[in-house]
């Protein structure tokens, strides 16, 4: 595979996403880690916390700092664990529900964009690729590849 093309596309691809998603979220006074943080709140109701540090792959801090954001605005619950009090089991409100509805209708518009030229088999193939390339991520240890990543610099 071409690096630079595969680059070039991840950069702007990114870039563009990116934009789009915090004009759609500024209204509702969130940035992009937030709905990140929602929309696996929302797939996995009743996630704790150290659920969802696994699914975003982000530190604990910036998962505490977005889930009380959440909270705030209405967006999520959290809640005793019945079987160990010390945890928090995190659950989305009716008001998350309607967001998610939002950022639903605004990924059909942008995938409509992106799409425009792939017929069918097209996009099939490419939903094949990604589901590939995200249980390589699912894989992956973060923490050990930047670890390794640091190392490597060091010599």
């Amino acid at each position: 595979m071409n690096t630079k093309s595969f680059l070039r596309f991840e950069i702007g691809f990114y870039r563009l996403k990116r934009r789009l998603l915090q004009e759609f979220l500024k209204p509702y006074e969130l940035k992009a880690f937030d709905s990140m943080l929602l929309v696996t709140v929302l797939m996995h109701p009743g996630c704790s916390q150290s659920d969802i540090i696994q699914h975003v792959m982000a530190d604990e801090t910036s998962i505490a700092r977005g889930l009380r954001n959440l909270e705030r605005q209405n967006l999520i619950t959290r809640c005793e664990d019945p079987d160990n009090h010390r945890k928090k089991l995190v659950n989305p409100t009716t008001k998350a529900q309607e967001v998610f509805d939002e950022f639903n209708s605004f990924l059909k518009l942008w995938n409509q964009l992106i799409f425009k030229n792939f017929n069918e088999q097209e996009q099939n193939d490419l939903e094949k690729l990604i589901s590939k390339m995200e249980l390589n991520l699912k894989e992956m240890n973060y923490q050990e590849l930047l670890n390794e990543f640091q190392n490597k610099n060091k010599k």
